[in-house]
């Protein structure tokens, strides 16, 4: 599931920041592999609850961090203004165009932070239905019936 809540959460900072590079990868980003100005994203699954026979719900957290750009030794600050006119937009309701996966965010645990001179760090929460797969069975095509005897 974390790749497809990861493939949706790129889509979506790709379209809110077309000129971010995104990082992923939990072990390039503690190791600094990569150039900023960037975007790290993580997911986290929280829970899932029971729909139906045929769906369930995951809960899940996202952190996106917004890697400034250095110019002339001096952070150039990125505003979290073009996500969160986004997320307004679409009524906090996100569907990624090559994943197909669509997420609906709890505005109310949007949490935006600016207090490291680097970066900008913002989380919430957020859920979308997942449809179980349901096994192929054959189709009975042959009937057998037995007379009965009075």
């Amino acid at each position: 599931m974390e790749d497809r809540e990861l493939a949706v959460l790129t889509e979506l900072i790709e379209e809110a920041y077309p000129q971010l590079a995104t990082v992923v990868n939990v072990d390039d980003w503690m190791a600094r592999r990569f150039s900023p100005p960037a975007a790290f994203l993580m997911t986290q699954g929280i829970g899932e609850t029971g729909r139906s026979h045929s769906s369930y719900q995951v809960e899940a957290e996202a952190l996106i961090v917004l890697h400034y750009p250095i110019a002339e030794g001096v952070y150039q600050r990125l505003s979290a203004e073009p996500l969160r006119q986004l997320l307004r937009q679409s009524q906090y309701s996100y569907r990624g165009k090559a994943s197909g996966m669509s997420i609906e965010i709890d505005s109310s645990t949007l949490r935006i932070w600016r207090d490291r001179r680097d970066r900008t760090e913002i989380a919430f929460r957020f859920t979308y239905i997942v449809t179980v797969p349901r096994a192929a069975e054959g189709k009975i095509n042959e009937f057998e019936i037995e007379e009965g005897h009075s």
